[in-house]
């Protein structure tokens, strides 16, 4: 692991982390290769004041689509690079019912952590529509700390309730999801100023469609 900071200790994590992505398919037939490809190898969070966009490339470097959370518009944006549309979706709006525990303490990267464990259930309208429970891990990072009540109106999934015991940026998750298994793991971390510009999404002249 990298890190680096070139400002001065603040109370809160502010700068840019790329993550990689690794995936573990429960069908033999489906390559992680593939998945790759199609939904990103690496993950680039750029972070500030509780705003972030998350840019997911491709093994061979290609944006394959950016997530941009806007606290003030209450809002998380999708844009894929293979679409004009902009989806997005409300997120003082909770519609997956989600538990979570805290599990014990841990060491990632040289960072204390708290781990996390999540459960969701899941309405399927591609499942037949049956419902699935769905599993996942979020280690967070106590020395690299957020403000909880920069989330307080986040309560899709819960994530307002969550982050008051996570408390920090998430440096690995696990996601167990419908068809593969997810890990996504911090490996350059850099605490710098971020420009109000680097959190941009481009509304204007796109489509919008609600999640």
């Amino acid at each position: 692991m990298n890190y680096k900071s070139d400002i001065n200790a603040s109370k809160y994590f502010e700068g840019q982390i790329t993550y990689d992505i690794e995936y573990t398919p429960y069908d033999t037939e489906i390559e992680s290769r593939r998945i790759k490809e199609l939904i990103g190898s690496k993950m680039i969070l750029t972070f500030k004041k509780g705003n972030y966009k998350k840019s997911y490339y491709s093994p061979s470097g290609k944006l394959l689509q950016e997530r941009v959370l806007k606290l003030k518009d209450k809002k998380s944006y999708l844009r894929t690079y293979n679409s004009d549309t902009i989806f997005w979706f409300d997120i003082t709006k909770n519609d997956s019912k989600t538990s979570f525990k805290v599990l014990s303490d841990t060491t990632i990267l040289n960072h204390p952590c708290t781990v996390i464990k999540t459960t969701s259930i899941i309405s399927g309208n591609h499942l037949d529509n049956k419902s699935m429970e769905v599993d996942g891990l979020f280690i967070y990072a106590i020395d690299l700390p957020v403000n909880p009540n920069w989330y307080k109106e986040y309560k899709e999934g819960k994530f307002n309730e969550i982050v008051k015991s996570g408390k920090g940026i998430v440096l690995a998750t696990v996601n167990k999801g419908i068809y593969w298994e997810q890990t996504i793991s911090a490996r350059i971390i850099t605490e710098r100023k971020v420009r109000a510009r680097e959190l941009e999404v481009i509304l204007k002249d796109h489509p919008l469609k609600q999640l």
